[in-house]
């Protein structure tokens, strides 16, 4: 799959750059498409069985209804079905996970922020509970100053770093 990127470092065709700025060209226009809003009133009367609930939903909304195919929606937009094949299949499986793509980069961002909580230089690891022999023992002998790089001395568990979050946080409200 190609992206602005690497088409812009070359070594890609004219023909092949044409041809991908067509199909992103494309790709907004349905973008648009998928952005208006209906009801589910509206969605009803074209035979689409969702609940009554009178929320304007943007039709790319309206995709993460598991019981909405995308044909359907043809009825209530009949300009989609101009967009056929991978461009309009790529659309559906993005508006249908973007709340889980939304939820993992929220949860990203979390563990980078929880990656820069410093941790004392004279903590006693054997007095968070939780933490096993092994894990008392590593993490004293390396001493990291952050939870990031306790996160990469050997053999420290995603569990032991929870503890040591946990801990952090609670000696420093």
């Amino acid at each position: 799959r190609l992206t602005q990127k690497a088409i812009d470092a070359g070594g890609v065709s004219a023909e092949r750059r044409a041809h991908f700025r067509a199909m992103r060209d494309r790709g907004a226009e349905l973008e648009v498409l998928l952005a208006a809003t209906r009801t589910s009133a509206e969605l009803i009367a074209a035979g689409i069985a969702v609940r009554d609930d009178g929320i304007h939903r943007s039709l790319g909304d309206w995709l993460r209804f598991p019981e909405l195919v995308l044909e359907a929606l043809f009825h209530v937009e009949p300009r989609l079905a101009e967009y056929t094949g991978p461009l309009l299949d790529e659309a559906v499986e993005d508006h249908r996970y973007a709340p889980y793509v939304a939820r993992q980069q929220a949860e990203i961002v979390r563990l980078r922020s929880d990656e820069a909580v410093r941790i004392p230089p004279a903590l006693d690891y054997a007095a968070i509970a939780g933490l096993s022999n092994e894990m008392v023992e590593r993490l004293s002998a390396a001493r990291p100053a952050t939870l990031g790089a306790a996160g990469r001395v050997r053999g420290v568990t995603p569990a032991a770093l929870a503890a040591i979050l946990v801990h952090a946080r609670r000696k420093a409200a």
